[in-house]
């Protein structure tokens, strides 16, 4: 267990991301979408520069967050720094804690009209493979980032928790936004627990009634412990927003330039 600790410890998760992601991708392209990646490479090139700039952003401020940990840690901020915990409760503990703190937070960013301006640019994906993992605007970095300090002071928690959590939950980010439709048993398996790739994949639909549920990253629980929960059939699924299915408000500046802009359906 100890060899274990200190060996996930040591994993970058910007370089675990970047594994995981082309991996998947390159999954994707080859076995499912090999005969229209010709077609659709205008719309995977935007999305990789998008995540680009996320990934620069949020690179700028990991020393940030890193020193803001350290601060509370020092400081004897959050609730495991004020009890006796064992640390493999403390990350089993602080996983669904963080779960929970980003439900809410993805939540506001919805409900919040000027989050919402930043959040609509991931949802105005019309086609959704793992290039729309994190084709987010760069400046929701800056709220990601905010979310996951929140948890740390919340809680007590430290760097290495984030971690443990990141390596749980990152696999399962790039899966819940690849072009594959799970199979029903893992619906009725594992979907009982974890958000499902075809979960998340509603919270995709372009209809406002779905776009608004099923926030949850990692666990399902939360979105029916507080009634956010739908279920659909993928194959129904129309992805993206009605504002911005037009190619026109597909590109990369325009979608760079969205959040400051009023745009219309």
């Amino acid at each position: 267990m100890q060899k274990m600790y200190e060996y996930i410890t040591t994993i970058n998760p910007d370089i675990f991301l970047a594994v995981i992601l082309t991996l998947l991708f390159s999954v994707e392209q080859i076995f499912f979408s090999a005969n229209s990646f010709l077609k659709r490479s205008p719309h995977l090139i935007g999305n990789i520069f998008l995540q680009v700039g996320y990934f620069i952003m949020n690179f700028g401020l990991a020393t940030f967050v890193i020193k803001a940990l350290e601060w509370a840690g020092n400081e004897h901020i959050g609730l495991f720094n004020w009890i006796s915990v064992p640390f493999y409760l403390q990350v089993i503990a602080g996983i669904v804690f963080i779960d929970l703190v980003n439900y809410w937070a993805h939540r506001l960013n919805h409900t919040w009209a000027l989050l919402w301006r930043l959040q609509r640019l991931h949802h105005s994906d019309t086609t959704m493979d793992s290039s729309t993992t994190y084709r987010f605007h760069p400046l929701d970095a800056f709220l990601d980032n905010l979310a996951a300090i929140a948890a740390a002071f919340t809680f007590g928690l430290d760097g290495t928790v984030l971690v443990f959590w990141l390596i749980v939950y990152l696999p399962l980010l790039v899966l819940h936004h690849t072009d594959v439709i799970m199979p029903k048993w893992f619906d009725k398996t594992f979907g009982r627990v974890i958000v499902s790739p075809n979960s998340h994949k509603i919270h995709h639909h372009q209809q406002q009634v779905f776009t608004d549920s099923n926030y949850g990253l990692l666990f399902i629980f939360w979105d029916k412990l507080f009634n956010t929960y739908q279920e659909l059939p993928v194959e129904e699924i129309k992805y993206g927003l009605e504002e911005f299915d037009i190619p026109e408000r597909q590109t990369f500046w325009y979608l760079l330039k969205s959040p400051f802009i009023n745009v219309k359906k």
